[in-house]
């Protein structure tokens, strides 16, 4: 959508150039240093050229537009006699002074295209001393369109980014409904063939049938898209919400003040934190313990798990991803990634490990995953 103002104002900077040219070339009579007014419309033109041919607007473009403008009007003096330029004669650049207001609103929105019309406005206003009716018109008119375009210009980025987000959320649903297909036909059908068997056979079979029935409660209520109870309502503490891990082999500090972060994403931090300890438990070693240390950053959160493990060296993490073992992939590094943040791991075999989760407290659900 901004494409499209930029592509008018490419168009609009070569016409309008051409028709400030024909005026000052009608009024050619009244100069007294014409010189001066052709090289004020040579440099114009090829500036008018590179900007068009880039088809692209910039703060440095803006601030060249504005800066060329400001000296074109600045100049109509050196042209024309002072007494002509008080009588209100058009500046040299006419309306093509009126690119740079363009040009800083698609870049700035409302603030740019009104800074653009109050520079664009001083330079009339010096030229002139004594400003004129014509002149406080040129400005009224300079202000309503550095403000008008730049409101254009914001609605257009806001229906952008409604759009992208739109987008994503249809691809999401789309994936959802794919993923749900394949894990209906294939782990649903076979947790509850587990959980069946395992009922009729009895005995130490039950417990499995018991874990089978629960995981595939789960899994459907993940498939179809609906809320748990843990997943609704109002901000929660993650430290509370983290608190219950704490074990003889797990010790876990928190501020004294709550953090507070909205229950999704506290569930999906409690979640990658599990998995890390998961980690600790079938990798670091027998007897190894685990700390974990959770600092409140203010707008975002984070999140250390250490333990004294046998640690391992960070190039096992690629190995296993390629080997097909997503648990750090995808149940840490995964989920970080979508909650805007990001987890690193630091490692040597023999010193531990320690995996440090960061995210923001808060984001716009759909955000693309940073990089």
């Amino acid at each position: 959508m901004i494409g499209a103002f930029t592509r008018g104002l490419a168009l609009f900077r070569p016409i309008a150039l051409v028709y400030a040219a024909i005026l000052a070339w009608v009024n050619r009579a009244d100069m007294d240093r014409p010189l001066m007014a052709v090289a004020v419309f040579a440099v114009l033109a090829v500036w008018s050229l590179i900007a068009s041919w880039r088809r692209t607007v910039t703060t440095r473009m803006a601030v060249i537009d504005l800066s060329l403008a400001s000296l074109g009007i600045l100049a109509t003096s050196l042209a024309y006699p002072r007494a002509t330029v008080v009588a209100g004669a058009l500046t040299l650049p006419g309306i093509w002074s009126s690119s740079g207001v363009v040009a800083a609103a698609i870049r700035g929105g409302t603030r740019g295209g009104l800074i653009g019309a109050a520079v664009i406005s001083i330079a009339d206003l010096v030229s002139v001393v004594k400003p004129n009716f014509g002149t406080i018109h040129n400005i009224v008119l300079l202000i309503l369109l550095g403000g008008l375009i730049g409101l254009a210009a914001t609605l257009a980025r806001e229906s952008q980014r409604l759009l992208e987000v739109s987008v994503r959320a249809q691809e999401s649903y789309a994936e959802r409904e794919r993923l749900s297909r394949i894990v209906h036909d294939g782990v649903l059908q076979t947790l509850t063939f587990i959980n069946r068997r395992g009922t009729e056979i009895g005995g130490p079979a039950a417990e499995l049938a018991s874990l089978a029935a629960e995981q595939e409660r789960s899994l459907r209520t993940l498939v179809s898209g609906r809320a748990t109870a843990a997943d609704t309502g109002a901000d929660c503490d993650l430290a509370a919400v983290l608190r219950p891990l704490q074990s003889d082999h797990v010790t876990i500090s928190t501020p004294a003040e709550p953090v507070v972060l909205p229950r999704h994403r506290a569930g999906e931090f409690r979640a990658a934190i599990v998995a890390a300890l998961d980690n600790v438990h079938a990798h670091a070693g027998t007897g190894a313990r685990a700390w974990i240390l959770v600092e409140d950053l203010g707008v975002s959160v984070c999140v250390t798990i250490r333990d004294n493990g046998s640690g391992m060296p960070l190039t096992r993490l690629g190995e296993a991803a390629h080997e097909g073992r997503l648990g750090v992939a995808s149940s840490i590094q995964g989920r970080m990634l979508d909650l805007g943040g990001e987890a690193s791991w630091t490692s040597a075999p023999g010193h531990g490990c320690t995996v440090v989760l960061r995210a923001p407290k808060d984001l716009e659900p759909l955000a693309p995953r940073q990089s």
